[in-house]
Protein backbone atom coordinates (compact mmCIF):
# COMPACT_ATOMS: atom_id res chain seq x y z
CA UNK A 1 0.00 0.00 0.00
CA UNK A 2 1.10 3.14 -0.97
CA UNK A 3 1.83 6.33 1.95
CA UNK A 4 -1.19 8.21 0.01
CA UNK A 5 -3.57 5.33 0.63
CA UNK A 6 -3.44 5.92 3.90
CA UNK A 7 -5.38 8.64 3.83
CA UNK A 8 -8.22 6.85 2.13
CA UNK A 9 -10.35 6.39 5.26
CA UNK A 10 -10.59 9.48 6.46
CA UNK A 11 -11.74 11.13 2.88
CA UNK A 12 -8.31 12.84 2.33
CA UNK A 13 -7.74 11.21 -0.78
CA UNK A 14 -8.58 13.97 -3.46
CA UNK A 15 -5.09 14.91 -4.86
CA UNK A 16 -4.45 17.62 -7.15
CA UNK A 17 -0.73 17.77 -8.47
CA UNK A 18 0.72 21.20 -9.45
CA UNK A 19 -1.97 23.39 -7.59
CA UNK A 20 -1.65 24.77 -4.26
CA UNK A 21 -4.79 27.29 -3.61
CA UNK A 22 -4.75 31.32 -4.90
CA UNK A 23 -3.04 32.42 -1.89
CA UNK A 24 0.05 30.31 -1.91
CA UNK A 25 0.29 29.51 -5.51
CA UNK A 26 3.03 32.62 -5.98
CA UNK A 27 5.67 30.80 -4.13
CA UNK A 28 5.81 27.89 -6.51
CA UNK A 29 8.00 30.80 -8.35
CA UNK A 30 10.49 30.06 -5.73
CA UNK A 31 10.62 26.50 -5.74
CA UNK A 32 8.46 25.76 -2.69
CA UNK A 33 6.45 22.32 -2.37
CA UNK A 34 2.79 23.28 -2.65
CA UNK A 35 0.43 21.65 -0.34
CA UNK A 36 -3.60 23.16 -0.42
CA UNK A 37 -5.90 22.27 2.05
CA UNK A 38 -8.99 21.04 0.24
CA UNK A 39 -12.10 21.48 2.86
CA UNK A 40 -15.10 19.78 2.97
CA UNK A 41 -16.81 22.58 0.90
CA UNK A 42 -20.53 21.89 2.01
CA UNK A 43 -19.89 25.02 4.10
CA UNK A 44 -17.10 26.76 3.02
CA UNK A 45 -18.23 29.40 1.64
CA UNK A 46 -21.14 30.38 4.02
CA UNK A 47 -18.91 32.76 6.17
CA UNK A 48 -15.56 33.02 3.82
CA UNK A 49 -14.50 36.27 2.47
CA UNK A 50 -17.42 37.86 4.18
CA UNK A 51 -17.63 40.70 6.69
CA UNK A 52 -18.62 37.50 9.42
CA UNK A 53 -16.05 35.39 8.28
CA UNK A 54 -14.34 35.62 11.83
CA UNK A 55 -12.83 33.33 14.64
CA UNK A 56 -15.84 32.59 16.67
CA UNK A 57 -17.34 31.10 13.61
CA UNK A 58 -14.89 28.51 13.45
CA UNK A 59 -15.93 25.28 13.86
CA UNK A 60 -13.66 24.01 16.57
CA UNK A 61 -13.75 19.64 15.01
CA UNK A 62 -13.20 21.03 12.01
CA UNK A 63 -10.67 22.94 12.40
CA UNK A 64 -9.13 19.94 14.76
CA UNK A 65 -9.81 17.45 11.62
CA UNK A 66 -8.08 19.89 8.95
CA UNK A 67 -5.13 20.76 11.29
CA UNK A 68 -4.81 16.67 12.46
CA UNK A 69 -4.63 15.93 8.70
CA UNK A 70 -2.34 18.67 7.52
CA UNK A 71 0.50 17.33 10.22
CA UNK A 72 -0.32 13.78 8.82
CA UNK A 73 0.61 14.85 5.60
CA UNK A 74 3.71 16.69 6.72
CA UNK A 75 5.00 13.62 8.53
CA UNK A 76 4.20 11.40 5.75
CA UNK A 77 6.46 13.40 3.96
CA UNK A 78 9.11 13.75 6.01
CA UNK A 79 9.25 10.27 6.41
CA UNK A 80 8.95 9.14 2.87
CA UNK A 81 9.43 12.00 0.63
CA UNK A 82 7.24 13.05 -2.20
CA UNK A 83 6.22 11.20 -4.41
Amino acid sequence: MSWKEQFYPYLLNIWRPGYGGADINHLEDQGTLLIGFSPDSQRYFDLHHAETDTFDKINKRELELGAASMAALAWMISEYGVK
